[in-house]
C-alpha cells in the first residue's frame, strides 16, 4: 500500500514538472511571439513614419515650384547625416517631424543637372499627360524613423522623384474647379480636357473631344468623377465623343448617360484617354496675380489708374508697387508725340470729364488713358455700380510709347543695356495693368482694363523690333475690343499671346469701328443697339468663372446655370448670325473675386454667337507658349528604397 503511494506521489510529482515545464515553454514561446509582434508592430510604424517624412519633404519641394519659384539651399555634409556635420540649409536641410511617437529626420539631395534649370521633356508614352511638354527637376529625398529612447533607426528609406512643371496652356480647357461642357451647336474641341473636381459633359447635337480627359480630386479630397449629363439639371442629350487612341474607331466612341461615370470597366474602354479620380493637380493661387506677387514683379510695365481721390491718375508703378515719376510724366505728357493714340476714335463718350483726355479726336489722344463709367456692364447691373472705371490701352500705341522710351519705361538689363520690347525674358513682353480705389479689393466693384487696337501685335515705328510674345494681367476685369493677335498672311503676324485676369469679356469689332459713342450703346436695353460684327481672337486665357448652383461638387447640382465653357468669355452684343472665331486654351482656376453678376442670356445682356472655338495646337510646341504661360506642378516617384542595416 505504502509502495502504490509512493509511485502516485512520484507520478504526481512527474505530472508537475512536466506541466511546469509546458507552462514554461508557453510562457517563453509567447514572450517571444510577443516580442516578435512587437518588433513588426515597431518596425512597420516606423516604415510608415519614415515614409510620411518622404512625402511631407516631395510635398514641400512641390510647393516651391509654385509662382515659377525653385528649391534652392544645400544638403548636411555630415556622415551619418543630420548628426555629424553641416545640417544643411534652405529647401534641403535636415528637418525632424514628430510623427506617430517617433523623431523622422529627413533632408533632401538636389540633382546635379538641376544646375541648368531643369531638364525640358516630352512626357514618355504610358504616362498619364504623355506628349505634353515638361520642364523636370530630380531630386533624392532621405527619411530615418527612431523610436522613444533609442537611437537605432527603426527603418531608412530613400525616394528618388521628379518634379515636373507643365504649362496649363497646353490644355483645351483645363479648370480647377467643376467644368461643364454643354454646346447647343455641334463642338469639336482638339485638345486635352481636365478639371480638379467633377467634369459635366453634355450636348444638344455632338461634342467631340479629341484629346486625353481627365478628372482629379479637388483638394479636400472629393469630387474627381465624371458625369454624362448636366449640372444644374439631370438632362442628358445628344452626343459626346471622346477619342480613344485607337485609329480603326472611327467615329469615336460615344459616351454612354451616367451619374457619375464608373472608371472600371466602363471608362478603361478608352483605353487611357478617359481618366478618373486621378491625384489633384497643384495650380497657382489666385493671389499669385495681384499687385505686388509674381506676375506684377515679372511684368515689363506696370500701369495703373489711380482713383483713391481727387482727379484720377494714371501711374506707372515700380517692382516695390511705388511711383516711377518719371515714367509716369512721360506716358501722360500731351505734348508727347511718342506715347501718342494710334486709335483716335476710342469708344467712350466724347464729353470731357474731369481729369481724363476727352474729346476725341485730339492731338492730346494717349496710348493709355481712361474712361468714366462710359461703358455699362449689364451683367452686373443697371446702376451707376455696374458703368465702369477703365484703363484705356491701345496696344500698339503702347508698343511705339515703349520702343521710343525704353530706358524710362523697360529700364536695363545685364551690363547697363537698354532693353527692349524683344527682350526675351519670360519669354517676352508682359504687362500689368489694374486700377487702385477703394473698391480694389472688393468682392464687386465697377472696375476695369480694356484693350483695343490689338489686332497685329506689333509696333508701328519703323525699325522697331518684333515681340517673342505678350501676356497681359490684370486682377480686375479685361476687355478685349476687336479682333486681337491675328495670323496674317503665312502666320506671320500671330504671336504667342495671353490675358490673366479676373474676368474677361470680348467686345466686337462693330464695337471698334462704332466711334466714340459706341459705349453709350451699352445702356441701351435693346440689343438691336448694339449688333456685333465677326471678331477674331487668338490667345489663350486664364479667367475667374461662375460656379453652378454656387457651390463645386453635388451641392451645386440643380442650381442657376454657370454658363459652361462655351460661354466662357463674357458678351455684351447681339451676336445673332455672327462668328466669334477663338484659338487658345481656356483655363480657370477659381471664381472672379471681383464681379458677381450672373449668367444672363437674352433680354438686354447679349445673344450667342456662331462659335468658331478651338485649342491652338501651336501650343503644342514649348517654343509657342505665351510668356509666363501658367504652370501645374505634380510629383512622379522614380525610386523608392529601404535600408534594412541597422546599426
Amino acid at each position: 500500500m505504502r509502495e502504490q503511494r509512493g509511485f502516485a506521489l512520484i507520478t504526481a510529482l512527474i505530472m508537475v514538472v512536466v506541466v511546469a515545464a509546458l507552462v514554461m515553454a508557453h510562457y517563453f514561446t509567447t514572450s517571444v511571439d510577443l516580442a516578435t509582434t512587437k518588433a513588426n508592430v515597431d518596425s512597420t510604424t516606423g516604415f510608415y513614419s519614415a515614409e510620411a517624412g518622404l512625402n511631407l519633404r516631395g510635398e514641400a519641394i512641390r510647393q516651391r515650384f509654385l509662382g515659377y519659384s525653385r528649391p534652392s539651399g544645400t544638403s548636411p555634409d555630415g556622415d551619418p547625416s543630420c548628426s555629424t556635420g553641416s545640417l544643411g540649409a534652405g529647401d534641403f536641410r535636415c528637418i525632424d517631424y514628430d510623427i506617430n511617437g517617433r523623431i523622422v529626420t529627413t533632408f533632401v539631395v538636389e540633382d546635379p543637372g538641376n544646375a541648368a534649370g531643369g531638364s525640358a521633356i516630352v512626357i514618355p508614352e504610358g504616362e498619364m499627360f504623355s506628349g505634353l511638354n515638361a520642364t523636370q527637376f530630380r531630386y533624392s529625398a532621405f527619411s530615418e524613423a527612431r523610436p522613444p529612447n533609442d537611437d537605432r533607426p527603426e527603418a531608412r528609406l530613400e525616394m528618388v522623384f521628379r518634379s515636373r512643371l507643365v504649362s496649363m496652356f497646353q490644355f483645351a480647357a483645363f479648370y480647377d474647379k467643376d467644368l461643364e461642357i454643354l454646346p447647343g451647336p455641334s463642338m469639336t474641341l482638339n485638345g486635352r480636357v481636365h478639371a480638379n473636381g467633377d467634369l459635366y459633359l453634355n450636348a444638344e447635337n455632338t461634342l467631340s473631344i479629341n484629346g486625353q480627359v481627365t478628372v482629379a480630386d479637388r483638394r479636400n479630397g472629393t469630387g474627381g468623377d465624371l458625369y454624362r449629363r448636366r449640372k444644374n439639371n439631370n438632362a442628358c442629350a445628344g452626343t459626346v465623343r471622346v477619342d480613344d487612341n485607337d485609329a480603326s474607331t472611327n467615329p469615336n466612341p460615344a459616351v454612354a448617360c451616367g451619374n457619375p461615370l464608373e472608371q472600371d470597366p466602363y471608362l478603361d474602354g478608352w483605353n487611357g484617354r478617359i481618366l478618373t479620380n486621378v491625384d489633384t493637380l497643384t495650380v497657382p493661387a489666385p493671389e499669385e496675380f495681384d499687385p505686388g506677387a509674381f506676375y506684377w514683379q515679372q511684368a515689363d510695365v506696370r500701369i495703373v489708374l489711380n482713383v483713391t481721390g481727387g482727379v484720377p491718375r494714371i501711374e506707372v508703378r515700380n517692382v516695390d508697387q511705388t511711383l516711377d515719376v518719371g515714367a509716369s510724366a512721360r506716358l501722360n505728357d500731351l505734348a508727347d508725340t511718342t506715347c501718342a493714340a494710334i486709335d483716335t476714335a476710342p469708344p467712350y463718350a466724347t464729353a470731357a470729364a474731369a481729369g481724363s483726355r476727352l474729346p476725341h479726336p485730339s492731338p492730346g489722344a494717349r496710348a493709355v488713358e481712361w474712361s468714366p463709367g462710359t461703358f455699362l456692364n449689364n451683367r452686373e447691373g443697371t446702376g451707376d455700380a455696374a458703368r465702369i472705371w477703365m484703363l484705356e490701352v491701345d496696344v500698339r500705341a503702347l508698343l511705339d510709347c515703349l520702343t521710343q522710351n525704353r530706358e524710362l519705361l523697360l529700364g536695363f538689363g545685364p551690363g547697363g543695356t537698354p532693353l527692349d520690347i524683344d527682350d526675351d525674358r519670360g519669354g517676352g513682353q508682359v504687362w500689368y495693368f489694374t486700377v487702385l480705389g477703394p473698391a480694389s479689393g472688393a468682392v464687386s466693384n465697377n472696375y476695369g482694363v480694356r484693350l483695343r487696337n490689338g489686332a497685329r501685335l506689333a509696333a508701328t515705328v519703323a525699325g522697331a523690333p518684333a515681340i517673342l510674345g505678350l501676356t497681359v494681367v490684370s486682377d480686375q476685369a479685361m476687355y478685349v475690343q476687336g479682333d486681337f493677335n491675328l495670323n496674317g498672311a503665312g502666320n506671320a503676324d500671330w504671336r504667342p499671346a495671353s490675358f490673366l485676369a479676373d474676368s474677361i469679356n470680348i467686345l466686337s469689332n462693330a464695337w471698334d469701328t462704332g466711334g466714340t459713342a459706341k459705349d453709350a450703346t451699352s445702356r441701351q436695353t435693346n440689343l438691336n443697339d448694339r449688333v456685333a460684327a465677326s471678331t477674331t481672337v487668338n490667345a489663350a486665357i486664364l479667367a475667374g468663372t461662375d460656379t453652378t448652383g454656387g457651390t463645386e461638387g453635388v451641392a451645386g447640382q440643380g442650381g442657376a446655370y454657370n454658363g459652361g465653357l462655351e460661354n466662357y468669355p463674357r458678351l455684351h452684343e447681339n451676336w445673332g448670325g455672327r462668328t466669334l472665331t477663338y484659338r487658345g486654351s481656356l483655363v480657370s482656376l477659381n471664381r472672379p473675386r471681383h464681379v458677381n453678376g450672373a449668367w444672363q442670356i437674352g433680354g438686354r445682356f447679349y445673344a450667342a454667337p456662331g462659335r468658331e472655338w478651338d485649342y491652338d495646337a501651336r501650343f503644342n510646341n514649348v517654343n509657342n507658349l505665351p510668356p509666363l504661360a501658367p504652370q501645374f506642378v505634380y510629383l512622379r516617384q522614380e525610386l523608392f528604397v529601404r535600408d534594412f542595416d541597422r546599426p
